[in-house]
């Protein structure tokens, strides 16, 4: 039973993440080109989409969109009451360990005010987010 359990964790833990080609053109790249970050904007929130390249040279294709709605969380405003909102990758962090670093920016304007967070998003090689 035990094993039956590991087995459907690992799973839900990559259902996030697929082998992917070459990320789109309009990718925000990291300076070795070995990350890259994608993010489209809808009015249900924003679809960031994070590229790492693996060792044989294929990019996994990483969901990390759930970092929107933890900057909303910062800010204190839902965005579903925002008049309009952006969500960007603005830089790539520098690390010497093997991880990625990416920092979002989230941007809502209410009622003629502008609230601005950001967060640094930490990516394992393998997909898994360990920090958002």
């Amino acid at each position: 039973m035990p094993r039956i359990i590991t087995l459907v964790l690992l799973g839900f833990g990559y259902s996030c993440a697929a082998m992917a080609g070459e990320p789109p053109a309009n990718a925000f790249w990291n300076t070795q080109k070995t990350a890259a970050i994608t993010a489209v904007p809808a009015s249900s929130g924003t679809r960031l989409t994070a590229y790492l390249k693996q060792r044989d040279g294929h990019f996994l294709e990483v969901d990390v969109s759930a970092v929107e709605g933890g900057n909303f969380g910062k800010s204190g405003t839902d965005r579903r009451d925002a008049d309009r909102f952006e969500t960007l990758p603005i830089a790539w962090l520098p690390r010497d360990d093997g991880l990625f670093q990416v920092e979002i920016r989230t941007r809502a304007w209410k009622a003629g005010k502008r609230f601005t967070v950001t967060e640094p998003l930490l990516l394992r090689p393998d997909g898994v987010v360990l920090w958002r």
